[in-house]
């Protein structure tokens, strides 16, 4: 099973600006099957097989959210995002000024799912 040491050395690798399907490739050769990222804590979860997961309390990117939301700049921010015009550290600051609260990529799907309030899901862009 994967190791967040390994998921660090793959992006590390990567570089800043990738678009997000070179990313969700490689992290699924790893044996990661999807992630959920809080904006406002920085943290993120890697989920694997049979209920395998590993964590990242922080990356340190962590940003206070936005209380007002703007569906329309959350999708034009995360096709950015996935199109690998925006570094993490962009898209962290600029979806949470936009209200954006977490989102979830699912590697098999090739999808990203970006949630508002309550986990509602504000857009959901495929990769």
């Amino acid at each position: 099973m994967f190791k967040l040491a390994a998921i660090d050395d793959l992006l590390t690798n990567l570089g800043d600006h990738v678009d997000f399907a070179t990313i969700a490739k490689k992290e699924a050769d790893l044996g990661v099957q999807h992630f959920e990222y809080n904006v406002d804590a920085g943290s993120t979860t890697y989920f694997g097989e049979n209920g395998y997961l590993v964590e990242r309390l922080s990356n340190g990117l962590g940003t206070p959210v936005a209380k007002e939301l703007d569906p329309a700049q959350v999708k034009s921010l995360g096709t950015d995002y996935i199109a690998g015009k925006l570094s993490l550290a962009e898209a962290v600051k600029d979806l949470a000024a936009a209200g954006c609260e977490a989102w979830t990529a699912n590697l098999k799907r090739n999808i990203i799912d970006f949630a508002g309030p309550e986990g509602k899901i504000i857009v959901a862009i495929e990769f």
